[in-house]
């Protein structure tokens, strides 16, 4: 036998008479008057056979019974009144993305058109900081970050391993006449404090000291630009420089490479992991990783 529901009018006069404590108030809220609120309140009692109120002074107060069934009513309330926000806002959804700001400029937004394409319905945020993104940076939904990990709290996926070699325009190359043999006393170097110059110069088989002097940057993003303008040879991430690489306006002049020890990580609050925005970026930027070549092409860009 199914159970009878109360009257939902009922349920919803009660709410708001126990909320303010008396139906003389309750009356106001709800533009009703007060004979309509006591009658809507009579005859849920009736309904349920119980004692919902008991008069203190000029006001009510809840039976214990009765606040545990406001309780009970004001939540499941609650719950309709999100569900139907929920439906009313799926048509036009919100996802703020924050990552590191040389990998927002050089990887991310050359490929953010694609999701932003699939995904007419979300409207995307990206914030980005010059500082190894974790969520704790930015006020975003998920975060790229860019660092060793772990990163304890919240939900954490390797998904990129990244590479560091020396780039430069070819009329650079040309100019100071680089190559693997080539000697490096009066060539302009360019790094960030994330990619010190001592790392690849071990995996080259280089006996040299990080450089003292040259630009520093930043920004990795920086680095490139300056590099394809002229300025300088910069040591940059494989992630970074791909595009430029395959356009032309980079060279790799030296063929030695070495890992980065720095990986970028998806990184999302576990309350935000399972929400359909967040779903469907996580999914979108595995495929984007899945599609780029981790792998560094020793003959890609070379002088």
């Amino acid at each position: 036998m199914s159970k009878r529901l109360p009257s939902l009018n009922a349920l919803r006069v009660f709410v708001v008479v126990a909320r303010h404590g008396g139906v003389s108030r309750a009356s106001e809220v709800l533009n009703l008057t007060h004979s309509a609120v006591s009658h809507q309140i009579r005859i849920l009692q009736e309904e349920l056979g119980i004692t919902l109120f008991d008069k203190a002074g000029r006001g009510l107060s809840l039976t214990t019974e009765g606040s545990r069934f406001a309780q009970r009513v004001e939540a499941a309330f609650n719950e309709i009144e999100d569900a139907a926000h929920e439906v009313c806002t799926s048509q036009h959804r919100h996802l703020r993305v924050g990552t590191i700001s040389s990998f927002a400029a050089c990887w991310l937004l050359p490929r953010i058109g694609d999701f932003i394409s699939s995904c007419p319905d979300i409207d995307v945020d990206v914030q980005s900081t010059n500082t190894p993104t974790v969520l704790t940076h930015l006020d975003a939904d998920v975060s790229i970050g860019f660092g060793t990990g772990p990163y304890p709290g919240v939900f954490s996926e390797l998904l990129l391993r990244d590479w560091l070699f020396p780039v430069c325009s070819p009329e650079f190359a040309r100019q100071y006449d680089l190559h693997d043999h080539a000697w490096f006393d009066g060539v302009p170097l360019m790094h960030s404090s994330y990619e010190p110059w001592s790392l690849w110069f071990a995996a080259a088989g280089i006996t040299a000291k990080e450089p003292e002097r040259g630009i520093m940057f930043d920004n990795s993003a920086l680095i490139l630009q300056a590099a394809i303008k002229g300025q300088g040879l910069g040591l940059v991430r494989h992630s970074l420089a791909h595009d430029d690489l395959v356009a032309g306006r980079l060279v790799r002049p030296f063929s030695a490479v070495v890992e980065s020890p720095m990986s970028y990580y998806f990184l999302c609050r576990m309350d935000k992991l399972e929400t359909p925005p967040v779903t469907r970026f996580r999914q979108w930027i595995k495929e984007q990783v899945a599609a780029f070549p981790t792998h560094v092409d020793r003959a890609l860009g070379s002088a």
